[in-house]
């Protein structure tokens, strides 16, 4: 599967879930595994064709590095992606999630609330371990999207994040 396919029939239709209902945990974790599945897909795919801008990095792992460097909310998505698929990062690797409960729900109000939430509502956030600190998860899934859907279109890594309105994203 190309970083297009997976793209287009896996992680897009993962982050519009998760932007219309940014309450529901099973949505934003889909989503979240989604987009860092891509961003090993871009490398490994771009390492077979050999792309300059992919093949410069010796590995995946130096390639997300690379790309956390450049959008804060890749670096929380992918540290999230990372403990959801071991629990707990124990290594000495600087994180900003280190475990699978960093995954919280909140009340949805100030400094949380977007144009279009419930009112009353929750939202799911991802707290910094260690913190102090949270971003909001759907914030980190739409700016994680953005910057990889403009890597598999063949441009530059950069990042315009915090704006997680569906219908800015879903373009």
């Amino acid at each position: 599967m190309t970083p297009c396919e997976f793209l287009e029939e896996v992680a897009h239709p993962n982050m519009v879930q998760a932007l219309e209902e940014p309450d529901s945990k099973l949505r934003i974790i889909n989503a979240i595994m989604s987009l860092d599945a891509l961003a090993g897909i871009i490398y490994t795919y771009g390492s077979s064709i050999k792309d300059p801008a992919i093949s410069a990095f010796k590995s995946d792992t130096k390639f997300r590095d690379n790309l956390a460097e450049i959008s804060h909310s890749f670096k929380v998505l992918r540290d999230t992606a990372f403990s959801i698929k071991h629990g707990e990062l124990t290594h000495d690797k600087p994180r900003l999630v280190r475990s699978v409960g960093s995954i919280q729900e909140r009340i949805n109000g100030f400094g949380l609330f977007r144009l279009g939430d419930e009112i009353g509502g929750s939202v799911v956030v991802i707290e910094y371990d260690p913190g102090p600190g949270y971003m909001r998860a759907s914030s980190a899934v739409a700016d994680t999207y953005r910057m990889l859907r403009r890597i598999v279109e063949g441009g530059p890594a950069e990042t315009d994040e915090h704006d997680d309105r569906p219908g800015e994203v879903d373009e």
